[in-house]
Parts: structure tokens; sequence; C-alpha cells
């Protein structure tokens, strides 16, 4: 066996002293391992690429990457070797599934960034477009904002224009009546009628007069609004230019463009799809093959040597609680005899001390009365 395959069993995280002797089992748990060492560079690659749109530095991201790759790839094979092969196809299913959902849930972190660069080019478009959006929007805003005191200096502008207007219209009209009674055009059609136009050419200087003095009336007035208008504008013009046109390129901001595109486009949606399909597929591979197949040698061996060790645990750890057991019984009797022992002891030396000061009353020849007026009678 060469060091490749050595390499993939040991990814696979079978027990390479118990594979030896089922040499039927190395096909497949070298698919295994490579199955699994393919997930974690695949895991690595989408850390890689999501990492670098956060951070935007290849080493920073280069060195997240690997350190995510290889939890994955261990994580992966934890699962793997964790699995064992019963009888009993539903308990299999039932130890299985949890491990199946952690697949997929890895398999979905896999494939998110990993779409997000297949799609990069389409999501970068996007991007611009929800820049547009974001940029427009805060114009609107800011123009809400001028909104109120804009309209009033328009209107304002508005007024005093209109009223200005009528003394021009009211001048044109009256030197146009002027001067067409002047040439005989209009009016009397009489050329340079001599009362009429003169009456008319009156009228005309009266309503240029009333144009000039509204005008010099007005017209301050309406530089005065649009001095106040033109305030506004730059003020607004100001703001809109510190501005900043929102940098969308962040993690989120990519999914969710992806997000849009996938509701606008049916195409990108159902490449999606498959190609979330596709890693989930390769995340939960290892552990269908080994829910799937049927029980080999190798599983057998490792059933094997698990029930020695428990048998083996469980007789030492039965012999340690009958040693146990028997200590403790024989320090509770013992306590016991030497508890009682010791008050028979201390009785024996009480009634020896009593019998000899007896003794010792008794050969002073001294009389009942003697001890009763001492009170020792009743000591014996």
């Amino acid at each position: 066996m060469n060091s490749v395959s050595s390499f993939f069993i040991f990814c696979s995280g079978a027990v390479n002293s118990v594979l030896k002797r089922c040499p039927t089992d190395y096909i497949k748990y070298q698919g295994i391992g490579a199955t699994i060492l393919f997930t974690g560079i695949f895991s690595a690659l989408s850390a890689g690429y999501a990492l670098y749109t956060v951070f935007e530095s290849y080493v920073v991201s280069t060195i997240f990457a690997i350190i995510w790759g290889m939890m994955i790839f261990n994580l992966d094979r934890y699962i793997v070797s964790g699995m064992r092969k019963k009888s009993n196809f539903l308990k299999e299913l039932a130890m299985a599934a949890p491990r199946i959902i952690l697949a997929v849930f890895i398999g979905i972190v896999i494939a998110t960034p990993l779409e997000l660069k297949l799609f990069e080019s389409e999501i970068n478009a996007e991007i611009g477009m929800m820049q547009q959006e974001t940029y427009r929007q805060q114009d609107d805003l800011l123009k809400k904002r001028y909104e109120a005191d804009t309209k009033v200096i328009n209107d304002e502008i508005t007024l005093l224009r209109n009223k200005l207007s009528k003394f021009d219209q009211e001048r044109t009209a009256r030197l146009s009546e002027a001067l067409a009674e002047a040439d005989g055009t209009g009016g009397s059609k009489i050329r340079a009628m001599g009362a009429i136009y003169k009456a008319k050419a009156k009228a005309s200087d009266k309503a240029e007069q009333d144009y000039q003095l509204a005008y010099a009336e007005i017209n301050p007035k309406l530089e005065q609004e649009l001095a106040k208008l033109e305030v506004i504008e730059s003020k607004r013009n100001a703001e809109m230019e510190t501005l900043s046109r929102a940098s969308l390129t962040g993690f989120a901001s990519r999914l969710k463009a992806l997000h849009r595109l996938s509701s606008a486009d049916d195409a990108i949606r159902i490449a999606g799809i498959f190609i979330s399909i596709l890693f989930l597929i390769i995340e939960c591979a290892p552990i269908l093959v080994k829910l799937i197949s049927e029980r080999t040698p190798y599983d057998q061996r490792i059933d094997t040597l698990e029930t020695e060790y428990h048998l083996a645990n469980l007789k030492q750890t039965t012999i340690a609680k009958l040693a146990t057991d028997s200590q403790l019984t024989f320090e509770n009797k013992t306590a016991g005899f030497r508890v009682t022992e010791m008050i028979n002891a201390e009785n024996e030396v009480f009634a020896h001390a009593l019998r000899k000061e007896k003794e010792d009353l008794m050969s002073r020849n001294e009389g009942w009365f003697t001890m009763l007026k001492k009170r020792r009678i009743f000591d014996f």
C-alpha cells in the first residue's frame, strides 16, 4: 500500500491496524477518505473567498481558510469514523440522522461562497445597480429635507414674476397699439393719425413708466428670493458632495445581490440550486456510503474489539466494585466489634477500681455509717 492510499485511509478515520487484516475494505475507505479530503479543500477555498470579501487581504484570508478547511476536514473525519455498522438499519439511520443534518449545514456553508464566486460578474453588475439605488434614495431623502423651503421660495418667485409679466405684457400691448396706429396697420387704419396716435403713444409711455416702477419694486425682491434659492441649492449640493456612495462590496451585500439575481433570473436560480445540491451530495456522500453499504469484515472486527474492550472494562469494574464492597463490609464489622470491646474493657477497668476502693475501706474497719456519711455506699 503506497503513501497516497495510506493518507486517504487516514483521512477516512479508519483504524489502520484493523484495516490491514481486512484487505477487501481498502478501496471503500480510500474513497471515503478522498471524499473527506476534497470536502475540506472545497471548504477552505469557499472560506478563503468569503473572508477575502471581508478583509481584502490575501494573507488573512489564506490563514483563516486553512484553519477553516482543517476544522471541516477533522469534523467530517470524526462524523464518518464515529458511525458503526449494526445489524438494524433503522437504528443505523437514527444514529446517522444528526450527522446527516450536520453534514447538510456544512454543505450549505461551503456551497454559498463558491456560488458567489461563480456568479461574480453578474453579482458585481447587480451591486452597481444597488449602489445607484442607494445613492438615489439618499438624494431623494436630501431633497425632501429642503423641499418645503424650496417650494415656498419658488412660489414667491413665481408670484413676483407673474406680477412683473403683467406689467410687461401691458407695456408691450400699448407699444404695439401705438406702432400700429403710427404705420396704419391697426387702430384707425390711417397712417400717422395725430390725435389717436398721440393718445396711444401717451398710454404706451404710461405703461412703460408703470413697468419701470414695478420692475424697480419687484426686481430686488425677486433677486432676494433667487439668492435664497441659490443658498439652499448650494447647501444641498454641498451635502450631496459629502454623501459618499455606498460601498456594497461586503459578504452580506453579495448575498443580497445573489438573492436578487436568483429572484429575477430563473437560470441563475436553477444553477444555484444544482450547485448547492452538488455540494450537499459531496458532503453527505461518506455518511451515505457507510449507511447503505453492507456490514464488512472491518465492521465486524471493530465490533468485536469494542465488545471485548467493553466486557473487559465491565469485568474490571465489577471486580473493583466487589472488592470495594467487601472492604467496606469488613471495615464496618470490625469497627463495630472494636467499639464493643472498648466499652467492655472500660467497664471492666471501672469495676476493678470500685472493688479495690471497697477493699481499702473494709480494711480500715470503717462501719457502714461512716461509709454512708461519705456517700460511698451508693457506689457498691
